[in-house]
């Protein structure tokens, strides 16, 4: 069975980034208006507040540990990796209790899944073989409970796709999940299709999929921020920069629109024009660490190491995001 496993490689290691964007776990929570604690536990989870957050979902367990929600947002604080307590084991120690609590809770199933997701990723094969098809089960579970549940339908999707037929893969199946996604949200729904087409090398089918948003959803941003990423990835920097454009117009008042117009600008060797869209950015948001760090390439493009050197070492010193950590240090070696 192993064997066959490996067929495809192991396949969760890169479970939630076939499609170049993270699980967002933020989404697993919802608001819950009879339970006003729990509600704020969960807006200070928003607003990155981990440790007063989980302080909160620790009371109420204090008072009534069969608490399920709180349990399944404890285990949410706990997977997000942004916490400084990030912690995979205890993510899926407090899920599972949720999940006993309240079996048919959909969001929990998913809460339950996801995090069992997140553990396979570091896990040996054997140990993957054993909890890859619970994380089936788990996703399972929640659409079936609520059918309209597009975080639970898009894991699925991933999951058949990914998976060996022998642990329950069926790539047909997976279309029809998301399918299913697109009847419920067509910009996620068409944008997570686009991303399974880019990853098997389907470009021009892949790029149908944009093109039929561009038609449909024309004053959905999303539609324009995706695509445009979509293109910077093929390296077609022209119709990127025309994307992001158009993206700033439906959002004239975001720090990343201009960040991102500017990204394709620095991939065209048009820095000064990149410049002024980085300051547009840094306006909106001072701390904005992905602007940051563009402005540091600006810099260092221009030849002003000393300016690159402090925007990536402020960028370092801001950042709490895992990835733009790391890019602020990569980029830091390479002036240093």
């Amino acid at each position: 069975m192993v064997i066959l496993y490996l067929s495809k490689g192991i396949f969760l290691k890169n479970f939630y980034r076939i499609l170049g964007i993270t699980l967002t776990v933020v989404g697993l929570m919802q608001m819950k208006l009879n339970a006003q604690t729990i509600a704020e536990g969960e807006v200070l989870f928003q607003k990155g507040k981990y440790k007063e957050a989980k302080s909160i979902f620790e009371e109420i367990l204090k008072k009534d540990d069969k608490n399920a929600e709180a349990h399944n947002d404890l285990g949410m604080v706990y997977l997000n990796r942004r916490n400084p307590e990030y912690d995979v084991d205890k993510a899926v120690d407090e899920t599972e209790k949720a999940v006993n609590l309240a079996p048919n809770n959909a969001n929990i199933q998913y809460g339950y899944g996801a995090a069992l997701g997140i553990k396979v990723q570091n896990a040996g094969i054997i140990k993957q073989a054993m909890l890859a098809p619970k994380v089936k089960k788990a996703f399972l579970r929640a659409v079936e409970l609520n059918p309209k549940h597009i975080q639970a339908r898009v894991a699925l999707a991933q999951y058949y796709m990914m998976a060996p037929s022998i642990m329950g893969g069926d790539e047909e199946e997976a279309w029809r999940q998301l399918e299913e996604v697109i009847k419920l949200d067509e910009v996620q729904g068409r944008t997570v299709k686009a991303g399974f087409l880019l990853r098997a090398k389907k470009n021009d089918e892949a790029e149908k999929e944009y093109k039929i948003l561009v038609t449909s959803k024309p004053k959905e941003w999303k539609v324009w921020h995706r695509y445009g990423y979509f293109c910077m990835h093929l390296e077609h920097y022209d119709n990127a920069i025309e994307h992001f454009k158009k993206y700033i117009e439906l959002r004239p008042d975001t720090a990343d629109s201009y960040q991102s117009l500017a990204e394709a600008l620095l991939k065209k060797g048009n820095v000064d024009l990149a410049m002024s869209n980085l300051n547009k950015s840094l306006s909106l948001d001072k701390d904005f660490v992905p602007a940051i760090i563009s402005m540091g390439e600006a810099y260092q493009a221009k030849g002003q190491i000393k300016e690159a050197k402090e925007n990536y070492q402020r960028a370092l010193s801001i950042a709490q995001n895992d990835y733009y950590k790391s890019q602020a240090e990569k980029k830091l070696k390479e002036v240093e």
